[in-house]
């Protein structure tokens, strides 16, 4: 297993991808103060993202078409699917915010025999999966 998005396995069966790209942010309020810098004060955890490019070579033994149409399934849902790499590191509960796709390498009958593309995901939990997970680590410490 590459990665797990809720009960969604990317391996080379399903869907591959040879990189994640991941964006978090934090966010500051500011105050303007007279003949000083702004001050500024934490106001808490912005965004975070997840950008997955895949590629789906049927014909060559990887991936499979028919999982775009399953991740389709699971944004229609609405839900929030637990992101999971296959070391075991836990990135948090992620919704699909997008799916873009590019067909190319097209045969005469119209189908494509490669499909290039990008999913796009947000978090969409609070930072409790974080303190849980380091509430595990502690207790594994401990045990040793």
């Amino acid at each position: 297993m590459l990665l797990a998005l809720g009960q969604f396995v990317f391996d080379v069966d399903t869907m591959t991808y040879s990189e994640l790209q991941r964006s978090r942010s934090w966010s500051y309020g500011s105050n303007g103060i007279a003949q000083g810098r702004d001050q500024y004060q934490f106001t808490g955890t912005g965004e975070e993202t997840m950008t997955i490019p895949f590629m789906i070579y049927q014909s060559h033994g990887f991936g499979n078409r028919q999982s775009i149409d399953d991740l389709s399934e699971m944004a229609d849902a609405g839900g929030g699917y637990v992101l999971i790499d296959g070391s075991g590191y836990l990135y948090g509960v992620f919704a699909i915010t997008a799916i873009d796709e590019t067909r190319s390498h097209i045969t005469n009958r119209g189908v494509a025999r490669k499909i290039d593309g990008t999913m796009k995901l947000t978090r969409i939990d609070d930072d409790r999966i974080q303190t849980d997970k380091a509430m595990t680590q502690d207790t594994q410490t401990q045990e040793i």
